[in-house]
């Protein structure tokens, strides 16, 4: 973590004083917001404020077919998402550095991107330096007493406190340049091959994080200089500034733990934690992004269970809510029928907003007890019934630009003994979601899988007849649960829901068996 959706339209900037005399305003919220936006644009000096994104990187830890920036983090690019970070803070110019090899889809990205700063886009060098020198030239209109913030487009989750406090000591004159860091909760080891050489003090260091900003004649000059001697190698800007400005001052901020740097896999599983808990979690998200007075739900397995919870929910918050299952006459497993049932639903409703997929089948047994009817039943209903359902109201959800809601489960993280084939098409469930979500992304469909821990409902029960219902998790929860998620904004998450969490919280690591 340390150095170590279709576009969306833009949203406009404002600038105030507040009451103490600092900097307000700036970007209206959007869903992914942390609070407020904050403009950074000098209101009291003629200092102008210009941004590189450092996008060069190739990726290569990262293990995907493409660059880390251009894998969709909660349906949205992330390489997008830093660039809307940073413009959405009062940038009067920005810079895009990014890998020639990928200049073109960096282009295509950006045009349809609709973003409140239009980014000039340039191509990085070899190194981290050599980008950020390109990045540097490609400013136009800069003065030296401007402000250069400098951000890795592999860390979108930058708070807009974090952008400030990266400018105003500059801003106020206190400082020629910043430095983003964060306390180290572990201790840190001097090594020389495999021999511990020395165990310094750990209160004494920081983890480095970006933005680094700096006074652009105070940037130029490092650069500069550190050119005409062959250091071009550093791992981030102020420490070239440190070894070829001799006096400059560069002040630490702290930075913020969120502010994480997309690496590897698991950094893409915590960041994607990360903005599922500030967008679902009832302290951050008070107010839903969209009502769904009005909206027309349409829930396939809503005759019982978690899925009549979510249609009577729904209902009594003014949607519009039609549903369907086995006891309306509807098999998953034939797509013909799905098309028709999903049609008539359309019909009735007069379009689709929000479908949810809640239809399931659980089988307890050992693998080689249950018969080859038993199994296919499980994985033919859990997995064919929710593509089906997917396939069939396409369509209607593109016109609306709705979401698509699948059920998975708490077992999906691990195979169970005497229910495999159930767990394994739960796993199928969410990579189904995750993989509509990106197909469908450019459709305007947001789509999502629901992870309940073990549920009390009908299924539930006849699966497990002498469990007690002390601990399940209401059918109800998982319903509040579920709509907070279709009126978000996220797509290509998976939403744990446990007893002990406020609603759409993180889960503990360890799940609980099943669900129902």
């Amino acid at each position: 973590m340390g150095r170590s959706r279709p576009a969306r339209k833009p949203r406009r900037t404002s600038v105030a004083r507040s009451a103490t005399g600092g900097l307000t305003g700036g970007a209206c919220p959007g869903p992914d917001d942390t609070g407020p936006g904050l403009a950074l644009r000098a209101i009291l000096s003629p200092m102008r404020v210009h941004a590189l994104v450092l996008a060069g990187g190739s990726g290569d830890r990262f293990g995907a077919e493409m660059p880390k920036q251009f894998v969709r983090l909660a349906g949205e690019p992330i390489l997008l998402r830093s660039i809307r970070a940073i413009a959405g803070a009062g940038i009067d110019q920005l810079v895009v550095v990014t890998h020639p090899s990928w200049l073109e889809e960096t282009r295509a990205l950006l045009a349809d991107a609709a973003l409140v700063v239009q980014p000039a886009i340039v191509v990085g060098g070899t190194t981290r330096n050599e980008s950020t020198r390109n990045g540097l030239a490609a400013l136009t209109g800069a003065a030296d007493d401007d402000i250069v913030v400098i951000h890795d487009a592999v860390r979108p989750l930058v708070p807009a406190e974090v952008i400030l406090r990266s400018i105003e000591p500059i801003m106020s004159g206190r400082a020629d340049a910043t430095d983003t860091v964060i306390p180290s909760a572990d201790t840190l080891v001097v090594v020389e091959g495999d021999v511990v050489a020395e165990i310094p003090e750990r209160a004494r260091y920081r983890r480095g994080q970006t933005p680094q900003s700096f006074r652009k004649g105070i940037i130029d000059r490092a650069y500069r200089e550190a050119a005409a001697v062959g250091d071009l190698s550093a791992t981030d800007d102020c420490s070239l500034v440190l070894r070829h400005v001799p006096g400059a001052r560069i002040v630490a901020v702290p930075g913020d733990e969120v502010n994480l740097k997309i690496t590897t896999r698991t950094d893409m599983v915590l960041a994607d934690r990360m903005i599922q808990m500030r967008t679902l979690s009832a302290a951050a998200d008070p107010k839903p992004t969209r009502s769904l007075h009005g909206a027309r739900v349409y829930v396939v397995g809503g005759t019982n269970g978690i899925g009549q919870a979510i249609a009577e929910l729904a209902a009594e918050e003014g949607a519009k809510v039609a549903v369907d299952g086995r006891r309306t006459g509807l098999d998953v497993r034939d797509y013909p029928a799905v098309e028709a049932h999903v049609a008539a639903a359309s019909g009735r409703l007069g379009g689709l907003d929000h479908v949810v997929c809640t239809a399931g089948v659980l089988r307890v047994g050992k693998a080689m007890d249950l018969t080859a009817a038993d199994l296919a039943e499980v994985i033919d209903v859990n997995v064919a019934g929710s593509l089906n359902v997917a396939r069939a109201a396409h369509d209607a959800l593109s016109e609306s630009r709705g979401s698509l809601t699948l059920f998975a489960s708490s077992s999906f993280t691990l195979g169970r003994p005497n229910y495999v084939a159930y767990s394994a098409s739960k796993a199928a469930v969410v990579n189904l979601a995750q993989g509509l979500a990106d197909e469908w992304a450019d459709d305007g469909i947001r789509v999502n899988a629901v992870s309940p821990e073990r549920t009390d409902t009908p299924m539930r029960r006849r699966a497990f007849p002498g469990e007690s219902p002390i601990g399940l998790l209401p059918a109800r929860d998982v319903a509040v649960a579920t709509l907070r998620l279709i009126r978000s904004d996220l797509t290509g998450q998976v939403l744990d829901v446990r007893r002990h969490d406020g609603v759409g919280q993180a889960a503990p690591a360890a799940a609980p068996i099943g669900q129902a």
